[in-house]
């Protein structure tokens, strides 16, 4: 096992994170690890994941780290944010009630998560629920993804690390890959 930070483990192509909670989420498989337990984290239903298995250089989360995570659905990626950052807290924007109704459910069972029904687009709405924000992470699939980042880094400036997940197709189904990112 390689210890990616202190709450992310990396076996094989396979990666963890440490938890408190000895309960599924999403039907990740869990084990006893040190007097706490490892909960598998699923890189197909997490971009995060995902990135971290494929090399990603700096994860900005440890303990304390207080997040913004825009385009939170269920809570799938939101519940593993929250292991990592057991002593921070997690302000989950979802605009959906029917993923929004699960993420809340999470939410009453994780102290740390504090669910958002509402609009990433209009942050001015929200930004009075969320305080000092040290990482703003952002996996929304609409047209305006990118404006909806910028709108909420300019509204919460005393993030030092963002994470934008770009789904290119979100913006144009029919334009070429590469044409967009270099739009």
């Amino acid at each position: 096992m390689k210890e990616i930070n202190k709450n992310i483990i990396m076996e094989k192509n396979r990666i963890f994170t440490v938890s408190e909670y000895n309960k599924s989420v999403y039907g990740e498989k869990i084990r006893n690890y040190s007097g706490k337990y490892l909960r598998e984290w699923n890189p197909k239903r997490s971009k995060l994941a995902a990135a971290i298995i494929k090399g990603l250089k700096e994860i900005p989360l440890n303990k304390n780290t207080n997040v913004l995570y825009l385009g939170a659905s269920t809570g799938t990626t939101v519940s593993h944010i929250s292991d990592i950052c057991y002593n921070g807290r997690i302000f989950a924007v979802e605009f959906a009630y029917d993923p929004f109704v699960k993420l809340y459910n999470l939410a009453k069972i994780r102290s740390n998560i504090f669910p958002i029904l509402d609009d990433a687009n209009m942050p001015e709405k929200y930004r009075f629920f969320v305080d000092k924000i040290n990482f703003i992470y952002q996996d929304i699939a609409q047209r305006n993804q990118v404006d909806i980042f910028n709108k909420n880094a300019d509204l919460f400036t005393c993030a030092k690390y963002a994470m934008l997940i770009l789904k290119l197709k979100s913006i144009s189904s029919r334009k070429n890959e590469r044409f967009i990112l270099n739009k």
